[in-house]
């Protein structure tokens, strides 16, 4: 198995995720740009040379670049590219990002020559640790449910890219309630209902028929995972029958990812605006998008006002760096200027100029439900982000069942349709919120963790895992068809006892605790 890709996880993101990298460069200016008008071959000892904040050259796809003068525009902060400077950059790079964003970075970048050489690949202790436990990591056929993959790749991902995947905001809280919510609803099974020996798991989700009412969240950063990154989501969606939710933040270009999905298959686009000028002229992203026919729902996130305090995942970067220097002359740590004056009026300007159904991504209560039923919208998404952005938004399991109360009263509860993601790991999971009103659920964790740790077959398995534990619910339940879960099924009674902590060692397992700094040498506290 070649696994030399998992080696480069370690240097992390070239980029950060969190920054949108092709509207950053379109829009950004260097000043005192330099060219180079004798460009030579380079060698890789001289590369190897100039590796500090004030004379960084890296090498990407055969070429040296000095980027030192890049260091303060990019929106990573300057410790990302230091982290590779004097070497080669390219496999961390195209991790993230296509051919694409490097061409539109070229002008921004100091070309000096051809790389003439290579460079050695030097072993860390961790990456010798990864290589160890893929060698010897638990057969497909050891794997019972969705937290055994999380358990499996933390074991086989650079601890760097594990916490980038597994954090949230601030404290966590909405990380964790994200999925104790599930533990706080009951079920009411029936018993002695003539039900069929055939339990049907197919749904219609935004028009457009599945095997089972779930899909695949959209996420940045998956060829941290895989070398595929997002084809492999693709390609197991479409053997499976699922929806997969197409990330605008891809490691691949539209035309790139798209040529190879087949026509058939059925998929939504995650979209968000990054800059103001993007936002401004939202009617050609529209028109982009509805080239691909396989696109059959745009969904848009409302809820990138600003970038969530991801502080698990900062304090990680921190342990990476080399010294505390580099910290103190970092740049932003990966924020964006996202726009903050997206409004109910920008939605009415692409609803106005598409056909292609429109939902919003990111509500968190239910008056907002409301409105964009009484403005037709098609679709909302219950989501906190998955914990990332503000924490202490409340689960959206909760939001659900408030919203779904305020739908009836008003007689709206059939003209939108809901959707609810984030802290899902079992069919249970799926079923309750079926049964308060979701018409589908996402997951986007587990898929990274199954494919991390298998690959497609990984993420095949887990679908399969899911739709045996909805079929069980369901014949326990006495219902052998989606369409009759309903709120008779279930108990509700404490789910807003936020304060009841119920112990899911599966899920506590797995999690990573908030840890404090460390001390270098450390002899003794003081209390």
């Amino acid at each position: 198995m070649n696994i030399d890709w998992r080696l480069h996880g370690i240097k992390f993101l070239f980029f950060s995720v969190a920054a949108t990298v092709e509207s950053y460069f379109l829009y950004s200016r260097v000043e005192d740009e330099i060219k180079c008008d004798s460009p030579s071959l380079i060698l890789v000892h001289e590369v190897k040379k100039h590796n500090k904040a004030d004379d960084c050259w890296i090498s990407i796809d055969g070429n040296v670049y000095d980027v030192t003068k890049f260091l303060e525009l990019h929106p990573g902060g300057i410790s990302r590219i230091l982290l590779v400077a004097g070497g080669d950059a390219s496999k961390s790079f195209f991790q993230m990002h296509s051919q694409e964003t490097l061409e539109k970075m070229l002008p921004y970048l100091v070309y000096l020559g051809a790389l003439q050489g290579k460079f050695e690949e030097e072993i860390t202790a961790e990456e010798a640790a990864i290589l160890g436990n893929v060698a010897n990591k638990p057969s497909l056929g050891e794997i019972f449910n969705l937290s055994d993959f999380e358990y499996v790749a933390k074991k086989v991902l650079p601890k760097s890219t594990y916490f980038y995947y597994a954090t949230g905001s601030s404290d966590e809280f909405s990380l964790r309630e994200n999925h104790y919510a599930y533990s706080r609803v009951y079920f009411r099974p029936k018993v002695l209902q003539e039900t069929s020996t055939t339990i049907d798991t197919s749904s219609s989700l935004m028009g457009t028929k599945v095997d089972l009412p779930i899909y695949i969240t959209a996420f940045a950063g998956s060829k941290f995972a895989h070398p595929l990154g997002e084809k492999v989501l693709q390609q197991a969606a479409y053997k499976s029958n699922i929806m997969q939710m197409v990330p605008m933040l891809m490691s691949y270009s539209l035309d790139e990812f798209f040529q190879s999905v087949p026509e058939d298959q059925n998929q939504w686009y995650q979209l968000h605006f990054d800059t103001y000028k993007e936002l401004a002229n939202l009617e050609n992203r529209i028109k982009e998008i509805e080239k691909y026919k396989t696109v059959k729902a745009i969904f848009i996130n409302v809820d990138l006002a600003d970038l969530g305090n991801r502080e698990k995942d900062s304090k990680r970067r921190a342990e990476d760096e080399a010294s505390a220097a580099l910290l103190a002359t970092a740049a932003n740590n990966g924020k964006t200027d996202y726009p903050s004056n997206l409004s109910w009026k920008h939605i009415e300007r692409i609803r106005a100029c598409t056909n292609i159904p429109i939902a919003l991504k990111g509500i968190q209560r239910g008056e907002d439900v409301v409105l964009a039923a009484e403005k037709g919208i098609s679709g909302v998404v219950l989501s906190n982000h998955g914990g990332r952005q503000l924490d202490f938004s409340r689960p959206p399991l909760e939001v659900l069942s408030e919203a779904k109360q305020m739908l009836k009263e008003r007689g709206l509860d059939n003209k939108i349709e809901i959707y609810i993601d984030g802290g899902i790991r079992r069919g249970s999971d799926i079923v309750k919120a079926l049964c308060l009103g979701a018409t589908g659920v996402g997951l986007g964790r587990p898929f990274l963790y199954a494919m991390a740790g298998y690959g497609e077959e990984g993420v095949l398995k887990l679908v399969l895992l899911l739709e045996g534990e909805v079929k069980n619910n369901m014949k326990l339940l006495g219902v052998d068809n989606i369409k009759d879960l309903n709120e008779e099924l279930i108990d509700t009674t404490t789910l807003k006892f936020r304060g009841s902590m119920v112990n899911d060692r599966l899920y506590d397992g797995v999690y990573e605790q908030l840890n404090f700094p460390s001390f270098k040498n450390e002899v003794g506290l003081i209390n």
